[in-house]
């Protein structure tokens, strides 16, 4: 067979058949100084390497073999060449000897947020290598912030170890000016492209794409049609959490009678996950939440997978409030669940068991209707932790507000029975959302997330968002669902009197203080914006007054949780370190009999 090779092709000035690349020249500069491993403030570094004369600069040339993979991905890594003048380091400038720059990276630690990283080595001309590692912070919010945000780089710097002695750690800041700005803009060069006009065209995509990769952090209202998840927003399955499914699902309908299956009248729901002997322990979320979220855990374990891992028998338990539950759409009051529900649960997971009483964790409404079912006399529960909402709660002005204005009151007569998330994209679900946005949020915590919104105007925040993860910040829209207005205006009917009471605002609770012989531990947020820590304080000096001090001392104590909120209590990043063993120590301090 006669072989006849390929006609050359018809290159264009430039084409070399290779991929095209592209390059930019970046300069910063700013200061740093010797920190202690543990030390991660960047800015109190830079501030006083700033007053000791401490400057470091950077001549950075960044060049992307591939510019096709790095438009189809922001994530692919390019080159880093260059030097770093550092008289702290070396009076004469360093050398890049090898290193790598993403463009942009999430970062599954922190909510909403991407980062810009630069990673090389240095070597210095007494021989000294450098490791240095910078990053820029992509975070949602205004525009304004996006020059700060892009042209503010955090680093570390770290010597190598050098007979055994740890290395040396410098931290700082280091900025681009507008005049390094225009002169990294000007110094992009897009190489291998077939032709000059083909590389202008390429240069020009790929700025658009890097604003492209902008927009959804600074983008705001402009932005808002695609804040919306899809899907659906309550879980179709039941969680298995660390692998473990659930040993046992009950279902209660009206009558209080408990089913294997799901009953279509039924007003509670508990699940077990057996870990261990040390005995059953009783979970109740939130208002307008599924049990199911103290399986949240992205980052680390969560309270469910804590609790099994430790021993216990783990019980969640839906109240009629709870989203999952067909009961969720009905009217109910707070005294309907310390009435009723939780008294029924208490006596199903003791007949299940066979164990004389159980422990109890509530959280916000679980934890008040927790203390509202104790106070009214319930029996079974050998021991208790409520957490966030207490006896006696101090609210946010913002909250206040809403209760003096009664909107629950004006929302009933305008015929609203039952309020939910908008999360389905629908252009009135946009509309809604862009209504939300007035509404006062907490300094800092202001997101790209909808439901984020729609919680601090009904409820007020439930989070602080640098307690979270990226992913546990997602799954929040998951938690909440439909909440009856019968139920919320007793929660705000409670904030204005600034205690516990009942539906009709009567202290048919309190007053039963004497019969109270549980051991409770109470948790409380210090950055908590729906209940403030002082509601825990005020509960527990009112038990000292009314129990004296040394029963309410061998009964009573409390934990602050410093820089925590509300729900990140619970399903917070670090709350498996932070919170969890506080839990778990008042639970053993109290053993099964």
């Amino acid at each position: 067979m006669l072989m006849v090779p390929d006609p050359p092709r018809d290159r264009r000035d430039g084409d070399d058949g290779r991929t095209p690349g592209l390059s930019f020249r970046e300069k910063m500069a700013g200061h740093l100084a010797p920190v202690a491993d543990s030390d991660l403030d960047y800015r109190a570094a830079a501030a006083y390497g700033q007053a000791s004369g401490n400057e470091i600069e950077t001549d950075l040339t960044i060049v992307q073999a591939d510019l096709p993979a790095q438009l189809a991905a922001p994530g692919t890594p390019a080159t880093i060449s260059g030097t770093l003048h550092c008289p702290l380091l070396s009076p004469r400038p360093l050398q890049v000897t090898s290193g790598e720059f993403v463009l942009m990276t999430p970062d599954p630690t922190h909510v909403a947020t991407d980062n810009m990283r630069y990673r090389f080595t240095a070597r210095s001309a007494e021989g000294d290598d450098y490791g240095f590692e910078g990053h820029k912070v992509i975070h949602n919010g205004p525009a304004r912030r996006a020059w700060q945000d892009t042209t503010t780089l955090f680093v570390t710097i770290t010597s190598d170890p050098r007979a055994g002695l740890p290395p040396e750690v410098y931290r700082g800041v280091l900025r681009v000016s507008v005049g390094s700005l225009r002169r990294l803009v000007a110094s992009i060069t897009v190489s291998h492209a077939p032709s000059p006009s083909e590389g202008a065209r390429l240069e020009r995509q790929f700025l658009l794409h890097f604003l492209g990769a902008l927009w959804p952090f600074y983008g705001g209202v402009l932005d808002e049609g695609v804040r919306f998840p899809t899907g659906r927003t309550v879980p179709a399955v039941l969680p298995s959490p660390g692998g473990h499914g659930a040993d046992l699902v009950r279902w209660c309908d009206p009558d209080g009678l408990w089913h294997d299956k799901p009953v279509p009248s039924a007003s509670s729901r508990l699940i077990r996950y057996c870990g261990g002997e040390k005995g059953p322990v009783v979970l109740a979320a939130g208002f307008a939440m599924s049990a199911t979220s103290f399986t949240v855990g992205n980052s680390g374990p969560s309270l469910v997978e804590y609790l099994i891992d430790r021993g216990f028998d783990v019980w969640l338990f839906d109240y009629r409030a709870g989203i999952d539950l067909p009961s969720a759409w009905s009217q109910c009051t707070i005294d309907d669940i310390a009435g009723i529900d939780w008294p029924r649960a208490v006596d199903e997971v003791i007949a299940r068991t066979g164990r004389p009483d159980v422990q109890a964790l509530g959280h916000c409404v679980g934890s008040v209707s927790l203390l509202m079912t104790l106070l009214a006399g319930t029996r079974g529960i050998r021991s208790a932790i409520c957490a966030q909402f207490t006896a006696f709660p101090v609210t946010s002005a913002l909250n206040r507000a809403k209760a003096d204005l009664r909107i629950g009151a004006l929302l009933a007569d305008l015929g609203v029975a039952r309020m939910g998330p908008d999360v389905a994209g629908h252009p009135l679900d946009v509309a809604l959302d862009l209504a939300l946005r007035p509404v006062p949020m907490p300094r800092g915590e202001r997101c790209g997330l909808a439901v984020c919104r729609w919680i601090n105007a009904i409820f007020g925040l439930t989070h602080v968002h640098e307690q979270l993860d990226d992913a546990t910040h997602r799954e929040i829209t998951r938690l909440f669902g439909v909440g009856n207005l019968t139920a919320l205006r007793h929660l705000v009917l409670m904030l204005q009197r600034g205690r516990l009471v009942d539906a009709d605002g009567l202290d048919r609770y309190l007053s039963n203080v004497g019969t109270l012989d549980v051991p409770i531990h109470f948790l409380a947020g210090t950055r908590n914006y729906i209940f403030h820590p002082e509601g825990t304080q005020r509960t527990l000096s009112w038990l000292q007054e009314s129990l004296g001090k040394d029963l309410a001392a061998r009964l009573f104590s409390a934990t602050y949780l410093e820089g925590y909120g509300h729900l990140d209590a619970i399903i917070g990043r670090d709350a498996a370190t932070d919170v969890f063993p506080g839990i778990v120590q008042h639970l053993d301090a109290h053993p099964s009999r």
